[in-house]
């Protein structure tokens, strides 16, 4: 079985719905293999730590929840990553409909655009989980793997996120 991608997740931390994104789909790919990253921030520093560039640097893939105004921390990590993943369809970039898109040259990125005012944190991280799906993420190995292992995971990956959702929501439905 094929080793799954290590993925650098990053949000601005004054936005509510980017933080909540983050880390719950921080937690459930966790639960299903992947090696998920969030960044090391402390003491409302404007500079990336050495841990977050590492981590960044480590990863696979970089998810960046972009539904607010960009903040001077994660707009470095936006610049380690473009310089980092040669294949600019890895940054996948999470916009609102409703605020467009707040960075430039994000065009060959892979782009998610969600609807805050209509979507509940559930149905927004179900989409951004069928992106990924879609993309087949995965880290190759010398080993090729089957596809019926990575429908598998994609499918256990899924499911997770579906009772994890109920579980938070506790019947609120946001």
């Amino acid at each position: 079985m094929s080793k799954l991608p290590t993925i650098f997740l990053s949000y601005n931390s004054g936005s509510d719905l980017e933080e909540t994104l983050a880390v719950r789909l921080h937690t459930i790919g966790a639960v299903h293999g992947f090696r998920m990253l969030l960044p090391d921030r402390y003491d409302n520093s404007e500079l990336v730590s050495a841990e977050t560039r590492n981590r960044i640097v480590m990863s696979d893939y970089f998810i960046l929840f972009s539904t607010s105004v960009l903040g001077a921390q994660v707009q470095e990590e936006i610049a380690i990553a473009f310089q980092h993943l040669n294949d600019k369809s890895k940054i996948i970039v999470i916009f609102d409909r409703h605020k467009g898109k707040n960075i430039h040259g994000a065009d060959n990125c892979t782009q998610i655009y969600i609807d805050s005012r209509a979507e509940s944190t559930q149905q927004i991280l179900e989409r951004i989980l069928a992106e990924l799906k879609s993309k087949e993420i995965r880290k190759p190995t010398k080993k090729q793997t089957s596809t019926e292992d990575i429908v598998g995971g994609i499918l256990l990956a899924g499911l997770g996120l579906l009772v994890l959702g109920a579980l938070l929501d506790n019947g609120k439905g946001k």
